[in-house]
């Protein structure tokens, strides 16, 4: 298990197989909704059905012997035998014959194109090829090998598994961070500062101050957690005094959503890059209005990530060295079920462990210093392309 993290996929790769996945998805739905694709299907439809089979059956049992149109024209021949008809057709006048009245219907019947054309189609031992079943027969065979047909069900074949994964999901959470200020579902500081206090603190371990917003920017679609040189005056939390006041040398920031939205269970993922800077730690996990529980989607920091999750009496975690790109982007993504946690890297399982809890846990996302840093290393920005959750359907 821990081999795998030294052979990650590629985070282009990766995303370049899910825009194929995608793009051929909608092209796959493209042709089914297609006018050419619902006429495919309804004559693939008639053509193997029984009915096909009965209505082909009946044009082949047709035959000019036995038809109306044989009696009509047998009726003809025999009015023309008739004195009154024949003396009609000879001096072209009748004294108001019935004979020679059923004659001329008759003689504009069996004289008429559709008539003609008719017999003639009686007539032809081959007339099942011109029968409209037929021809639907054809036609289907003809749409059978369209090529927007053939590509629906190369496309079908290849990407069928694919694509039921793909239909077992909601999105209900989908951020990319597109406009020039956070929307509604992002808070800037801890879970418990509007409980507790009006400004943010950290514990008294780290060396940073959270500021309020203040080291958040958002900036081409991607919102960054900037971690900063600078003096500031906040409070910290000791575990054995309390809140206390106190100065740090760095700030930095977080992005939560404890108050607008938490999540159950379903599939968490979001792509972000790591600045390597030494004790400088960066954090996607998922936090409750206590210390635990928690989970660790990804931890990085000195080189170093962690997942796992977090119970006040326990903990299942993986932690392992790894060198990460800096400033690199990967896709992380945690599926939490009922019974399962199943944690990603760019679409490759890392690490799976028993869910300790059911309960509803908000996203967050946060940078700090455990210890002093390289100061020329910066500011350094944690990025956040994107962070998205769908939940089964």
């Amino acid at each position: 298990m821990f081999g795998l993290f030294f052979s990650l996929p590629s985070t282009q790769l990766y995303e370049h197989k899910r825009l194929v996945h995608e793009t051929m998805y909608a092209r796959f739905h493209d042709i089914k909704k297609s006018d050419e694709f619902k006429r495919y299907e309804e004559l693939k439809e008639y053509v193997e059905s029984p009915r096909y089979r009965k209505d082909l059956a009946l044009v082949r049992a047709l035959s000019y012997a036995t038809s109306k149109e044989r009696l009509v024209e047998r009726r003809w021949k025999e009015l023309r035998k008739y004195r009154e008809v024949k003396k009609f057709r000879k001096k072209g006048t009748h004294s108001d014959s019935e004979y020679v009245r059923e004659y001329l219907e008759l003689d504009a019947k069996v004289n008429s194109p559709s008539f003609l054309q008719h017999k003639a189609y009686l007539k032809n031992p081959r007339r099942h090829l011109q029968s409209d079943p037929y021809l639907k027969f054809v036609e289907y065979k003809r749409l059978a090998k369209a090529k927007s047909v053939k590509q629906f069900f190369k496309i079908r074949k290849k990407y069928a598994l694919v694509f039921a994964e793909m239909e077992r999901w909601n999105t209900i959470l989908n951020e990319e961070f597109l406009d020039n200020q956070l929307s509604g579902v992002w808070d800037t500081k801890p879970y418990w500062r509007t409980l507790m206090l009006e400004q943010n603190y950290v514990s008294n371990r780290e060396e940073h101050l959270l500021t309020d917003g203040g080291n958040i920017n958002l900036l081409s679609g991607v919102a960054q957690i900037i971690t900063r040189n600078e003096p500031a005056t906040g409070v910290a939390w000791d575990e054995k005094i309390g809140f206390i006041p106190r100065d740090f040398a760095y700030t930095s920031g977080m992005l939560s959503t404890a108050h607008k939205f938490q999540m159950k269970y379903g599939r968490l993922e979001a792509k972000l890059a790591f600045p390597n800077v030494k004790n400088l730690y960066h954090v996607f996990g998922l936090g409750s209005s206590r210390n635990t529980p928690a989970i660790s989607v990804a931890h990085y920091c000195n080189r170093r990530l962690i997942m796992g999750a977090y119970m006040a009496d326990k903990a299942t975690s993986l932690s392992k060295k790894i060198r990460l790109r800096s400033n690199h982007f990967y896709i992380f993504r945690l599926e939490r079920t009922t019974k399962t946690l199943t944690w990603y890297i760019n679409g490759k399982k890392v690490f799976d462990a028993r869910n300790p809890t059911g309960e509803l846990l908000y996203i967050a996302f946060a940078s700090g210093l455990l210890g002093r840093t390289d100061d020329s290393a910066l500011p350094a920005a944690f990025e956040v392309d994107y962070v998205t959750l769908q939940v089964l359907k």
